[in-house]
C-alpha cells in the first residue's frame, strides 16, 4: 500500500511540472492599431500599417463602409513581414466596383467579427480619399492620369452572363 502511495505522488508531482504553464515573457505587448497609408483609387489598393499582431490578419476582419452606407470586406489582403517595431505594412484590395464611391470608414475587428474593433479616424480617410482622387484625375491638359488609371465613371457597362 506504501508502494502505490508513493508511485502515485511520484506521477503527480512529475505531471504537476510537466503541466506548469512556462511564466510570462516580461515583454509587454505591442497594442492593436491600425494606420492608413495610402490610397490607390486605379487598382483599387488601401495600404495600411497593423499593430500588435503575431501574424496578418484575415481579409474579412476589415470593414470598410462607403458614403451610400454600404460595408464590405477587403477582397485580399496582402502583408510584408513584421518590421522590428512589430508594425507591418499590409495592401487591403477594394471589391470591384467599390472604388467608385468614397470610403468613409475602415475598421479592423481584432478577435473576430463580434469582438473589439480598431478604426482608422474619418479625417485621415477622407484626406487619404481627396489624394487619390487628385492622383487619378486627368491633368487639365487633357493628358492621361497621373496614376494611368482610367477615369472612375468609364467602366464599360455590366451584363449578366447568365442572360
Amino acid at each position: 500500500m506504501v508502494r502505490h502511495t508513493a508511485i502515485i505522488l511520484a506521477v503527480a508531482a512529475v505531471a504537476t511540472v510537466a503541466l506548469a504553464k512556462p511564466p510570462k515573457d516580461a515583454a509587454p505587448k505591442q497594442p492593436h492599431g491600425l494606420r492608413l497609408r495610402t490610397i490607390d483609387i486605379g487598382h483599387r489598393l488601401v495600404m495600411i500599417e497593423v499593430d500588435g499582431f503575431t501574424k496578418a490578419p484575415p481579409s474579412n476582419y476589415f470593414t470598410m463602409t462607403d458614403d451610400r452606407g454600404r460595408h464590405y470586406v477587403a477582397q485580399t489582403i496582402h502583408c510584408d513581414p513584421p518590421a522590428d517595431s512589430g508594425s507591418r505594412n499590409c495592401e487591403l484590395e477594394i471589391p470591384d466596383g467599390y472604388e467608385r464611391h468614397p470610403l468613409t470608414s475602415l475598421e479592423l475587428h481584432v478577435r473576430g467579427l463580434h469582438g473589439k474593433t480598431v478604426a482608422v479616424a474619418a479625417e485621415d480617410i477622407k484626406k487619404a480619399w481627396t489624394a487619390a482622387e487628385e492622383a487619378h484625375a486627368a491633368p487639365p491638359d487633357g493628358g492621361s492620369p497621373r496614376d494611368g488609371g482610367a477615369p472612375l465613371d468609364s467602366a464599360p457597362p455590366r451584363t449578366d452572363a447568365g442572360k
